[in-house]
């Protein structure tokens, strides 16, 4: 007999259906896994077999075949344990197998019949919202990812001989009620950002990034500031809204980390010596993906390998990243705002006022230069800092994290009524009567012809100078804007 249920594989974020068939048939007693299963899906089978024996239903002496298809779709992880197992005990009449219709199950299980959590969960429970299937067999420890998703009837199990039990009606099966409650928005106590002190152009920048959603560069001698600051830009961002805190929980559910929905912006901070693969994703997303809708820091960015910088390109621009292989290609949600950091010569010290810098010319252009001129265009923020003296390092801080909330938050507000953030402004935005006077296109044109900007520059030079107006509640832009904007763009004059 021919018993046949539903579960998931991930392609990248994205969970795909795949059909369980198992079929017992008289023959050699064996088992055999097709359906392009990779290694872990091989092993199952020994999984399968123990924890069968611990429910007192040991694998039949028959032939058994297992078929996950499509065939074509390479089956990956242990997450086809929990499916396996039913299809068996179906298959061999141990429980009705209607009572499985309409159903995913995913789990992995243990040699003694427990079930283990598995990854994705929170992406299948997506998919099959869209696709109109109602019933959900998971682990019990998965069971917080996926209890706010309306419409689906959830079956967490803690083992196979418990849910073996509520499909053959021997126990009374407890109700799941669905918590449609997301985590709490952040409060108005103080936060990182009242530790910073002696660097008031850095804060500035901090509310400006954190309201137009700009990339930024810092560049600093060493125990400037730079870590801290750019740490606290999560703190400025505001809450997420649903759908984006759904976003975010499916890429960490992918991932195999707690996919519970949060409001609070994500951070990512991926070492220097972290490789392509493992920055911009593979077969599991990259930090790029960890950081969607959230902040990358990239600390010491000239020490990052050059095709790790230069495959952000994309993503800064278009939110995703796409990664391809000979037979596979995955495509990753990207929408990160990129924080990076450096020092601006070799040594950190080139324009300190008190400690001489000992880098020749030549070594502090080869230096900056691992920044490529694109990667440079789609930094709208660069800005150089100083370090602080003595007395200042332990002033009293100044300025309130809250009031600096509250900037950004109508500032994004206004965003919101033009439908994008700032930093995603068209061209055509710009060249409508009364966005830009008179003043201030002479000023961008004057500055771009002196400094030979290209045209990307120029736009964002003018996405900087909108947020600018948007914080004083101006508006339009004008040259006071634009000159604001030019000294966040260091690296033009650098030298």
């Amino acid at each position: 007999m021919v018993s046949q249920l539903v579960s998931t594989t991930l392609v990248g974020v994205e969970a795909r259906f795949v059909r369980v068939e198992v079929d017992l048939a008289t023959g050699l007693p064996g088992v055999h896994v097709v359906g392009l299963p990779d290694t872990a899906v091989g092993e199952s089978i020994h999984r399968v077999r123990s924890a069968l024996r611990s429910v007192e239903k040991p694998l039949p002496p028959r032939r058994v075949t297992v078929n996950l298809a499509p065939g074509d779709l390479r089956k990956e992880g242990p997450r086809f344990d929990l499916a396996i197992a039913l299809g068996v005990l179906g298959a061999g009449q141990h429980f009705p197998p209607e009572s499985l219709e309409d159903s995913v199950v995913l789990g992995e299980l243990s040699l003694d019949g427990g079930l283990r959590p598995v990854r994705g969960v929170l992406n299948t429970a997506l998919a099959m919202r869209e696709k109109g299937l109602r019933r959900l067999l998971l682990p019990q420890e998965n069971l917080a990812e996926v209890i706010w998703v309306e419409g689906l009837e959830l079956w967490p199990a803690a083992s196979l001989g418990q849910l073996l039990g509520w499909l053959r009606g021997e126990s009374r099966r407890p109700p799941v009620a669905v918590a449609r409650a997301l985590a709490p928005l952040k409060t108005d106590a103080p936060g990182r950002l009242d530790e910073v002190v002696g660097q008031p152009m850095g804060r500035l920048a901090l509310e400006v990034a954190a309201a137009g959603g700009h990339h930024l560069l810092w560049v600093g001698p060493p125990g400037c500031g730079k870590t801290l600051l750019s740490r606290c830009l999560p703190e400025l961002i505001p809450d997420l809204a649903e759908g984006e805190a759904v976003e975010v929980a499916a890429v960490r559910s992918a991932l195999g980390q707690s996919g519970v929905p949060e409001r609070a912006a994500p951070l990512a901070e991926p070492h220097c010596r972290i490789s392509a693969t493992a920055l911009l994703g593979g077969q599991l997303p990259g930090e790029v993906s960890r950081a969607h809708r959230g902040v990358l820091f990239l600390d010491e960015v000239t020490e990052f390998a050059r095709d790790s910088l230069e495959g952000l390109r994309t993503a800064m621009e278009s939110g995703w990243v796409e990664v391809g292989r000979a037979r596979q290609r995955w495509r990753y949600p990207a929408r990160f705002q990129l924080v990076a950091a450096c020092n601006p010569c070799p040594c950190g010290f080139f324009g300190d006022p008190l400690r001489p810098c000992g880098c020749p010319l030549a070594r502090r252009k080869a230096y900056l230069g691992k920044l490529s001129g694109p990667i440079r265009d789609r930094l709208d923020l660069q800005v150089l800092l100083a370090r602080p003296g003595a007395r200042e390092c332990w002033a009293l801080p100044q300025g309130d994290s809250r009031l600096s909330r509250q900037r950004v938050a109508g500032a994004r507000l206004r965003q919101k009524e033009r439908g994008c953030l700032n930093r995603d402004l068209s061209r055509a935005f710009f060249q409508e009567t009364g966005e830009v006077d008179a003043d201030g296109w002479d000023f961008l044109f004057d500055y771009a012809t002196r400094n030979q900007l290209s045209a990307r520059a120029m736009e964002k030079l003018l996405r900087v100078a909108r947020t600018l107006a948007d914080l004083g509640d101006r508006p339009s832009v004008g040259d006071d804007e634009l000159g604001q904007a030019v000294h966040f763009r260091c690296l033009d004059r650098f030298e």
